[in-house]
C-alpha cells in the first residue's frame, strides 16, 4: 500500500507543505527513492527495522501513523502496537483494520487504495489537532485490551470457570462438521 501513500503525497503537500514521511521496516531505500519524482525524495526518511524496545517511542513520536495496506491482514497487530504507543492511526478500510479500529472510533479509516481519500483524512487530522489528540487517546485506551497480560488473564479466567463448574468446555468448532464446512451436507454421518 505504500504506492497509495506516495500517490496521496502531492495532495497532502499542497495543504501541509512541511510534511515528512518516516518509513520503518526492511527494504532497499535506494531503489525506492529512484522510482520517486525528484521533488518527493527529500520527504522520506528510512529508519530500517526498529527494535521492539524502540517501537513504542517511535509510535509516540509521530503525528500520524498511516497504514495504507491493501489486504492480507488477519488482525492488524501493527495497528494495535501503534495505538498502544500513542500514535493516531489512519488506516485503509480493509476488514481487519476496520474491525480493530471499530469503524473509525479508535482511528481514522479511509477507502482502501484511494489516494484521494487518504490525502483528505491525513490533511483533516493534521489541521485539527484536538481531534487528532483525542483519537490518539481513545486508540491508546482501546489498545490496552490487547496487552498480553490482559489476554492471559482472560484465558486464565476461562480455564478457571471450566474447572469450577466441572463441565467439559466445548469449542465452537466441535459444533461444525467438515462436510458443512466444505459445502456438502452429510446424511447423518458427521
Amino acid at each position: 500500500g505504500l504506492s497509495v501513500l506516495i500517490e496521496a503525497l502531492p495532495q497532502i503537500l499542497s495543504r501541509i507543505p512541511d510534511i515528512r514521511i518516516l518509513i520503518a521496516g526492511p527494504g532497499d531505500p535506494e531503489s525506492f527513492l529512484e522510482k520517486l519524482e525528484p521533488h518527493l525524495r527529500n520527504r522520506f526518511t528510512f529508519l530500517g527495522t526498529i527494535s521492539e524496545s524502540d517501537k513504542a517511542n517511535f509510535m509516540a513520536s509521530v503525528g500520524i501513523y498511516v497504514a495504507p495496506n491493501t489486504g492480507g491482514e488477519s488482525f492488524g497487530i501493527i495497528l494495535a502496537e501503534a495505538l498502544a504507543g500513542g500514535a493516531t492511526v489512519v488506516a485503509s478500510d480493509i476488514p481487519a483494520f476496520d474491525s480493530l479500529l471499530n469503524h473509525g472510533q479508535y482511528g481514522e479509516i479511509f477507502e482502501s487504495e484511494s489516494s484521494t481519500d487518504l490525502a483528505k483524512r491525513v490533511i483533516d487530522l493534521l489541521r485539527d489537532e484536538n481531534r487528532r489528540v483525542e483519537l490518539g487517546k481513545a486508540g491508546k485506551a482501546h489498545a490496552q485490551q490487547f496487552d498480553w497480560k490482559v489476554v492471559a488473564d482472560q484465558i486464565f479466567s476461562i480455564y478457571e470457570m471450566s474447572l469450577v463448574s466441572g463441565e467439559k468446555v466445548r469449542l465452537a468448532s466441535e459444533n461444525r462438521s467438515w462436510s458443512k464446512f466444505l459445502g456438502r451436507e452429510s446424511k447423518g454421518d458427521e
